[in-house]
């Protein structure tokens, strides 16, 4: 039998993907056995009080007067549909109302791309608030299901049982993936979190401590990777990190066929997309 060529080639760059993912994985893991071993518990005190615990709180770094048009149409879209929260929008100007940054994380704010900041940023809003983070890419075509917008802890994962997990993998497969030993299995674009919860302090705490003592990170997908190889504390329902990216391939995607455009807005309310 004879291989083809794109056969070949999708092999050899899976294997690039989780070689690295494999390296990626065990750095995360010594800084998990690490923080175990000396927990190092950064404190963040909210500067603001709100009278409500339903916070959806977004970020754009250089501010909201000139976005892209996408983001401008996700935001409005957030406006929308946050009917009884508070909806906070974060930039770098006004991020000082709301935390103290840590000294050390001020002084290299500038050594890690506004994406790794933006990492930090909705751990340390989540652990010190609690509310619901949205990146400044996610559209609003309903309101936020009550189950996620309640819930104690949720993000989007990789479901193992994904029917279209052929066509997801052949999208972005640096992000999709169900090969054993694939690393990048959720959606940090989406969390929703009560404040203080034990998933978020500790990822924020290794995160900080991380900053703390590098210049950079090891891989785009850092979060994701750390996240995957922590031993999570808590139990929340599984649901599919695909869903919210049906729009952005029907739109993307001319042969697109696993929903029509009508059907993804009526059936799932968040959406990724992107500006780029």
């Amino acid at each position: 039998m004879i291989l083809s060529h794109t056969f070949l080639w999708r092999k050899l760059r899976e294997r690039k993907i989780l070689r690295n993912q494999r390296r990626v994985a065990g750095i995360c893991q010594e800084l998990i056995d690490r923080y175990k071993a000396a927990p190092v518990h950064f404190e963040l005190l909210p500067k603001k009080q709100f009278v409500t615990d339903r916070i959806v709180w977004q970020y754009w770094a250089q501010g909201y007067e000139n976005v892209p048009p996408v983001v401008r149409k996700c935001l409005d879209s957030v406006e929308r549909f946050s009917e009884g929260y508070t909806l906070v929008r974060l930039t770098d100007r006004n991020l000082s109302e709301y935390l103290d940054i840590p000294k050390f994380l001020q002084d290299k704010r500038n050594l890690f791309s506004t994406a790794h900041f933006s990492d930090l940023l909705r751990l340390m809003l989540l652990k010190a608030y609690g509310g619901i983070w949205l990146d400044a890419t996610i559209f609003l075509s309903g309101p936020i299901p009550e189950d996620i917008a309640r819930a104690p802890f949720f993000v989007y994962r990789r479901d193992p049982k994904e029917p279209n997990s052929k066509y997801w993998r052949n999208t972005y497969a640096y992000f999709f993936g169900w090969t054993k030993g694939f690393r990048v299995n959720m959606l940090n674009s989406v969390i929703v979190a009560r404040k203080g919860d034990i998933t978020i302090s500790d990822m924020c705490d290794m995160l900080l401590l991380w900053w703390r003592d590098h210049d950079n990170v090891p891989d785009y997908f850092f979060f994701q990777i750390l996240f995957d190889t922590y031993p999570l504390k808590e139990d929340f329902p599984l649901v599919s990190d695909t869903l919210p990216h049906y729009l952005q391939q029907s739109l993307n995607d001319l042969r697109f066929n696993l929903m029509s455009r009508e059907v993804i807005l009526q059936t799932i309310p968040i959406h990724k997309l992107t500006y780029k």
